[in-house]
């Protein structure tokens, strides 16, 4: 989801800026304070360059534009693509300039909007006038770096004071304080070194969070509410999807919108958790028994927000603009574990979706293209202990053995006469094979590991149409290669949700279910994903 953009008020004084001249050169120039370029030093970060010379033209300290860039972005230049939230400008650049703040940054320093949004040193230069702005109405003393702290909140446009702080204290400053150090083998400087004394001259919270009022909230979580307008108390429908969002904004400004009531915030959008980039705090804005505003589309037939927990991630979902972190990746993972152990949801990529999953064409890049689904469902699993699929024992075999925990489940890829498609809706995961009847042995075999005997479920998944078998072989074997049964299913109908196999008596290791093209010729057979319950 989605920061607000753009400028708001702090404060009366914050709201009546007016578009002020940059001061320290002549406009347009990189380096007007003395003419001579700002040259980067040897492993420097390949942006240093751009920060020391727009700190230099515009007075403002190139390491505050180091740590505002990597608050907002992690210094990536993001494209400013589609948004997460309706009504909210896309952010871009290095700096995540968006809207109003755009416009008059690019208007500050003699750029046009398009230069801020695609070239990086126009961007970071639009950001240091911003700020320089700030500083001339502000009247602080530009060589106390702690001093710039109102200057900073103002460009972090957040809506409430206790965003404000966290923004200025926890994010930038503590940037400023404990230093950034350079990727691990990147053969770079550290980005910033560490600098104790950059103390911030800002308020700190106007109100601690209370405790979270209900066991139906993760308890490493931060309580902090979202106003009634922007939630439905209660559910229509019991907690049956876990839905995974990437903010387009960092994290203080993700949960300062979806905690911003109607009508600053108009679509009175939430959601349940914001994990930020580090992993290292979780905010929890929405019970879980009440139904946040975070999917506007329906999921398999069913409105998605009643049936749903979600969780927004604070960074950008566009390729290549958010590098998930270890520490993002492990604390949402353990966030999605104890939401699938509370509400028994099935661990499979039909009930653990992302946003675009439900909305492709307005959302979809959400949670992003770089998100690792196959990491992040192993990590649930194995938290939970019980295999791929639902609850504790459960375990789904998907077509598409990305999708599948290696441990337990895996698709033996079947022969060449087995095409994968994804041309009829309403698959499982990302597409199924397909292959015509035919007399002859080349089965499509999804094998499941149990480490001891046991009585299990068997349950199938496919898509449905007129060409496809009424008699489409299931054959079940133990780990011993005993075969336990055949059942024929009608996969013109049926598609696009579970539908029960039978029950068997498996052996301990790995047992195996095979989608058979043996029966009647003139038909075409499925094999989209297999669950084993």
């Amino acid at each position: 989801m989605k920061r607000l953009f753009g400028i708001l008020a702090l404060a009366p004084a914050l709201s009546a800026l007016l578009l002020l001249p940059g001061c320290g050169g002549e406009e347009g120039s990189p380096n007007a304070n003395d003419g001579e370029p700002v040259v980067a030093q040897p492993g420097s970060h390949p942006f240093q360059q751009h920060f020391d010379a727009a700190g230099k033209e515009f007075g403002v300290p190139p390491a505050l534009l180091v740590a505002i860039g990597y608050t907002e972005t992690r210094l990536y230049h993001v494209p400013g693509e589609n948004s997460e939230h309706d009504g909210i400008a896309p952010a871009f650049g290095v700096m995540a300039l968006r809207g109003e703040a755009l416009e008059r940054g690019a208007q500050l320093a003699g750029l046009s909007v398009e230069e801020v949004e695609t070239d990086t040193l126009a961007n970071i230069r639009a950001a240091a006038a911003l700020l320089d702005a700030y500083a001339d109405e502000m009247g602080f003393d530009r060589d106390n770096l702690g001093a710039w702290a109102p200057a900073v909140a103002a460009y972090g446009g957040h809506t409430s004071i206790d965003a404000q702080a966290h923004y200025v204290h926890d994010e930038v400053y503590r940037l400023l304080q404990e230093g950034i150090a350079a990727p691990e083998d990147s053969g770079q400087l550290d980005l910033l070194e560490p600098n104790p004394e950059a103390s911030p001259v800002f308020p700190g919270y106007a109100a601690q969070t209370g405790p979270a009022p209900s066991d139906a909230i993760y308890a490493g979580a931060v309580w902090r509410p979202a106003p009634s307008s922007n939630y439905t108390a209660g559910r229509s429908y019991g907690v049956e999807l876990l839905v995974v969002h990437t903010c387009a904004g960092s994290y203080s400004s993700c949960w300062n919108w979806l905690t911003t009531p109607y009508p600053t915030n108009p679509y009175q959008t939430s959601a349940h958790y914001v994990v930020n980039e580090s992993g290292s705090e979780i905010s929890a804005l929405v019970d879980e028994k009440n139904t946040a505003h975070h999917v506007g589309k329906s999921w398999q037939g069913y409105p998605t927000n009643p049936r749903s927990v979600g969780i927004e991630h604070g960074g950008y979902p566009y390729a290549g603009a958010n590098k998930w972190t270890e520490g993002q990746i492990a604390a949402s993972a353990k966030l999605a574990c104890d939401i699938v152990k509370r509400h028994n949801l099935v661990r499979d990529r039909n009930h653990i979706i992302g946003h675009y999953q439900p909305d492709p064409v307005n959302r979809p890049n959400d949670p992003g293209t770089d998100f690792p689904w196959s990491d992040y469902m192993n990590r649930i699993n194995t938290c939970v202990s019980g295999g791929g699929g639902g609850g504790a024992g459960t375990i789904t075999i998907d077509s598409n053995n990305a999708n599948n925990n290696a441990a337990n489940a895996r698709m033996v890829a079947p022969s060449a006469n087995w095409v994968s498609s994804t041309n009829v809706a309403g698959y499982y995961g990302t597409g199924y094979w397909v292959a015509p009847t035919e007399a002859i042995s080349d089965g499509a075999n999804f094998e499941f590991y149990l480490p001891a005997a046991a009585s299990k479920q068997i349950w199938a998944w496919w898509t449905s149409a007129a060409d496809r078998s009424t008699t489409t072989p299931f054959v079940i074997f133990d780990a011993n290669g005993t075969k336990l049964g055949t059942v024929s299913k009608n996969q013109q109908v049926g598609g696009g949700a579970w539908q029960s196999i039978g029950t068997f008596n498996f052996t301990a290791g790995w047992n195996k279910v095979t989608v058979s093209r043996w029966t009647a010729a003139g038909y075409q057979v499925v094999a989209d994903a297999i669950q084993v319950r």
